[in-house]
């Protein structure tokens, strides 16, 4: 943990340590070759062979497993730690206990009882005493130490998993197991709290004869044993009406007193800018303005006018048409490597940190969220614009990128940054992180599966209704779980919880902070962006209220009253559920944040009903602060990393579109590709059957122009030969977008050349002998 102020403290971590290494005697003598060969939604499977045998060793990483195994062909199994190692026990044939000198107790199960174990000579090792053909399997004893607690599941193996969805509120978690104990004894996998809430027939912390274990962020995991291999989950839609509109709408009295229609007209004639280059800044700005149209339809707030909606309707159909055509400053293309829809910035700027990260896949369920949102907004509206077809074409285009169901989807991993164990997003794309993946504006997550249960929803598509709203709520719930702490929080150290949210939430480490303010207006902030109905799904009046109270009515912007900074437009929405009065006459005349209209901010507050209600309590407006605080930057996006990362050459971590394929991971960066794929919508069949859909005519962006175009551009190796760019020369390979240097086991640098665009290729001929996999790259 860091240090301790008032005995609160900034984060908390866990330090990777070398407890336990599953490894072969014959890997120390010879660099041995390692492959991800396969893929499953719950888990992945790695092979590490002796270079040029078939002696190899094989596993699987899947989300809860309760034992870390690995199934030997012709080797010697060695059992290594950073900590000296104690056999404790080795009386029951395939069975060792050992304590590591960190105090933790582990329990080795081997199939072949042929083949003995011992401790080596460097008191860190547990080793076979000869060639070993069988499984291997450890696990971290409880610290109940109760040492038969794992004998009952040794033999019954987990080697991945997948996810079924049942219905809008109902889903299961299959394990695909192996062994002779499965059917008989059963599976013993562990289950998050989130899970355990919401499982059928599950094990308690409380239960008699429950295992519980620690996870690194995310609280005590219980084990679940299991011999249909299937988690049956459901998720309840009771708790929050989920809708276009406030489940209430403003009274006619708050309407008056906060001049919500002149406010609205005002918002509505305003300039409206788009097209700034920016994905992230231009959602944020689509969704603002679909909003005024939202509130336009209201007729609790502008009566039987139908006007003002016809102009708003008409100002933003005109304001998106570069969007539909794919003719923004910036356009979208379809990237190759990873199978996405990025920003083309990244490859004209050979920056893969540029709009976030989006070309590395960072944070595409918070920039594509506000497209998806604000399109079904215009679609419920006017579903009849001339331009909805490209409109439609764009919004599932980008909804497969994100959140794609079907394994029969070629152009697309299914489920890319949502994890159905964990229950939300990772905002972290391909790169690595020494942290782990991370999530950090949980609103902006919420919005995406918000938007997309909407978009179903108007476009009479019912399984992409369901599935926005099953992921939607199930999202909701992890974030109320792990993200937005009560006092009475469980899952984070009790000298963590004060801070009420979790800020940067790593796999490894909870960090309350920003990636671009230490301000705390901000870190709370941003877990409350975009402002729309479905906040109140997240954020429930208690939490609010010990937010609010132990933390922001503290804040230098609030007890100033610093009208200048528009995170303030923000927090006093938010504070409108506990204290409606004092957040409406102090919305008057804040400065709003970059994706909010004070007219929509106002008509939000009136909705979230408070003590001190404006229905019985008279708004008085607040007059601008003389404040000499400077103004702050609008709101941001989070920023990827403190630090410029490079591409990583690792296999993505992502879904494949047949997951079960026994194909190698590709190692390249992303590279644009030369036509893409046709889009079609989600189909019913995609969430219950899986079955293809019948692409429409319409193709998706092409990488090849800032228009769309369903012809590709001139093949590279039928081109001629450009000698300026060192493009269209048969037989060369790509370098990666950014990269100055040639990663080990690339082509070599051309004669005189120092950097690189995309496209720029080097002569095969060049290209070094025999040359290793590569493993790292320099960027600029």
């Amino acid at each position: 943990m860091s240090h301790e102020i008032a005995d609160v403290v900034k984060y908390y971590l866990h330090e990777f340590h070398n407890d336990v290494t599953l490894s072969a005697s014959e890997f120390g003598s010879t660099k041995p070759d390692y492959e991800v060969y396969a893929f499953s939604e719950l888990g992945v499977s790695v092979r590490t062979c002796v270079t040029g045998s078939s002696n190899c060793m094989d596993s699987a990483l899947v989300h809860g497993m309760a034992f870390v195994s690995a199934t030997y062909s012709g080797l010697t199994p060695r059992i290594e730690s950073e900590y000296a190692m104690t056999l404790l026990d080795n009386t029951t044939p395939g069975k060792y206990i050992v304590e590591l000198a960190n105090k933790q107790t582990w329990v080795v199960f081997t199939s072949d009882t042929s083949v003995s174990f011992f401790i080596d000579g460097t008191g860190s090792a547990l080793v076979g005493s000869g060639a070993y053909t069988g499984t291997v399997r450890v696990a971290l004893l409880p610290e109940s130490g109760d040492k038969s607690v794992y004998d009952n599941y040794a033999a019954c193996v987990v080697r991945g998993g997948d996810v079924s969805v049942q219905s809008r509120t109902s889903y299961s978690l299959n394990w695909e197991t192996e062994g002779s104990g499965c059917d008989s004894k059963g599976l013993l996998h562990f289950a998050l709290p989130h899970q355990v809430e919401v499982m059928s027939g599950a094990t308690t912390a409380q239960s008699k004869g429950s295992i519980v274990l620690h996870s690194s962020t995310r609280g005590d995991m219980v084990g679940q044993v299991t011999k249909s291999g299937t988690w049956t989950l459901s998720e309840s839609e009771a708790d929050e009406e989920v809708d276009f509109y406030p489940a209430s709408k403003p009274s006619a009295e708050v309407v008056s007193q906060v001049n919500l229609l002149s406010t609205l007209k005002s918002d509505i004639d305003s300039e409206w800018a788009l097209n700034t280059g920016s994905w992230y800044y231009d959602g944020k700005a689509y969704q603002k303005y679909a909003s005024l149209c939202l509130m336009a339809a209201d007729s609790s707030v502008v009566g039987d006018d139908t006007a003002l909606l016809r102009t708003c309707l008409t100002k933003l159909e005109t304001l998106i048409v570069p969007f539909v055509s794919n003719t923004m400053s910036v356009p979208l293309v379809y990237e190759t490597s990873y199978k996405g829809i990025v920003t083309s910035q990244v490859f004209t700027t050979n920056d893969v940190n540029v709009e976030f990260g989006n070309g590395v896949y960072n944070d595409h369920h918070y920039h594509y969220g506000y497209w998806v949102t604000a399109s079904a907004i215009l679609k419920k509206l006017d579903p009849s614009w001339s331009g909805m077809a490209q409109l439609e074409n764009m919004v599932w285009t980008l909804l497969r990128d994100v959140a794609n169901p079907s394994s029969d989807d070629t152009h697309f991993p299914k489920f890319r940054h949502f994890s159905w164990f964990l229950g939300h997003s990772y905002s972290h794309g391909v790169t690595p992180m020494a942290d782990g993946k991370d999530e950090e504006s949980t609103s902006e997550d919420v919005n995406f599966f918000y938007g997309m249960m909407l978009w179903g929803k108007v476009t009479g598509k019912k399984a992409v209704e369901d599935l926005g709203s099953l992921m939607l709520r199930l999202n909701a719930r992890t974030v109320r779980t792990y993200f937005l702490m009560t006092s009475d929080n469980t899952i984070h150290p009790p000298q963590f919880v004060p801070n009420h949210v979790t800020g940067i939430f790593f796999d490894n480490k909870a960090d309350y902070a920003t990636w671009f303010s230490p301000d705390k207006h901000c870190i709370h902030g941003i877990q409350m962006i975009p402002v729309s109905p479905i906040n109140g799904l997240v954020r429930t009046k208690k939490f609010i209220q010990e937010e609010w109270d132990d933390i922001l009515s503290k804040e230098p912007i609030v007890t100033g009253v610093d009208t200048t900074n528009a995170w303030l437009s923000l927090l006093l929405v938010n504070e409108a559920v506990i204290n409606q009065a004092d957040a409406l006459a102090k919305l008057a005349t804040v400065k709003m944040d970059d994706g909010l209209t004070r007219s929509w901010a106002l008509y939000n507050a009136a909705t979230r009903g408070g003590s001190g209600s404006s229905t019985s309590t008279k708004v008085v407006t607040v007059a601008p602060s003389t404040t000499t605080t400077a103004p702050s930057p609008t709101t941001e996006a989070p920023v990827v990393t403190t630090t410029t990362p490079s591409v990583t050459t690792a296999a993505p971590t992502v879904t494949p579109a047949t997951p079960t394929a026994m194909t190698k991971s590709p190692t390249k960066a992303p590279v644009a590709t030369i036509s893409a794929p046709t889009t079609s919508p989600i189909s019913q069949t995609e969430v219950v059957a899986t079955v293809a859909p019948a692409p429409p005519s319409t193709p998706a962006p092409s990488s090849a122009t800032s228009t769309p175009s369903s012809t590709p551009p001139p093949s590279p190796v039928t081109s001629p030969p450009d000698t300026n760019t060192g493009t269209n020369y048969p037989g060369w390979t790509s370098i990666p977008p950014g990269w100055t240097s040639i990663p080990p086991g690339w082509t070599s640098i051309p004669p005189g050349w120092t950097s690189y665009t995309p496209g720029v290729v080097v002569p095969a001929k060049d290209a070094p002998a025999a040359a290793p996999a590569p493993t790292d790259a320099t960027q600029n």
